[in-house]
């Protein structure tokens, strides 16, 4: 039988397991969007030149493929923002599919420019905050007033195309699918645990005072393992 620190580890390790998946969708998704779009048209002239029905329809296969591939991944998609000083308005586009129990297929969030601009996803963390290299950033856990209006985690990574950033693909897992995963590792464990980003933004908790979404500081927080997009520790 596993002692208290044993434990600990072998959650730090699933929880490390499950955040790698979805990072790794996230960047597998970013890939194939670079490679589909950069057959239709150059980093210069991508979005504005392509129609918005041949663009949906390019990137549907590869958000399809990411779904079908993640058992974690609740929804996936690409969205990009521009606006130059000789545009007149912005220009929004934003696909988006998530996954229909209820239908037992996939869902397409549609939105017209209008809607989109009113959405203002540009404001979104994993949105603004991913940066123009190939990395892939975790954001998250937020209430996703969009899609599910549950707690989510969202993967994204820039889509290249000539070293450009053209937009973001992105993935979402909710944190209830993270829980259940974990559920049996954290019952073995006597002490409470928490899992937290790097911010202190508590995403997974056995602590009852500790629910997700709750911002912790560094004196809440007691032996503590780091890993890159997490902390584990048993509060004071």
């Amino acid at each position: 039988m596993l002692n208290e620190d044993e434990v600990k580890v072998c959650v730090a390790e699933r929880t490390e397991h499950l955040f790698s998946s979805v990072t790794a969708s996230a960047a597998a998704l970013s890939a194939g969007m670079a490679d589909v779009l950069s057959v239709m048209a150059d980093a210069e002239h991508f979005p504005r030149k392509l129609p918005e029905s041949q663009l949906r329809k390019t990137l549907f296969p590869v958000i399809e493929h990411t779904l079908a591939e993640s058992r974690y991944c609740f929804g996936a998609g690409f969205a990009c923002h521009h606006h130059l000083p000789e545009d007149k308005q912005p220009y929004w586009f934003l696909e988006w599919w998530f996954k229909n129990p209820r239908k037992n297929q996939n869902s397409c969030l549609e939105l017209d420019q209008a809607t989109q601009q009113r959405l203002d996803f540009s404001t979104f963390e994993w949105f603004k905050n991913t940066r123009d290299t190939e990395n892939v950033s975790l954001h998250g856990p937020y209430v996703d007033y969009v899609c599910t209006s549950a707690y989510t985690l969202t993967a994204s990574s820039p889509v290249m195309i000539n070293q450009k950033q053209v937009g973001i693909a992105a993935v979402d897992v909710l944190v209830s699918v993270i829980e259940a995963e974990l559920l049996t590792l954290l019952r073995q464990c006597r002490q409470k645990l928490v899992i937290a980003n790097p911010d202190g933004r508590v995403m997974i908790s056995s602590h009852p005072r500790y629910r997700t979404g709750t911002l912790i500081d560094g004196e809440q927080q007691g032996d503590t393992l780091r890993r890159q997009f997490f902390m584990l520790f048993t509060p004071h």
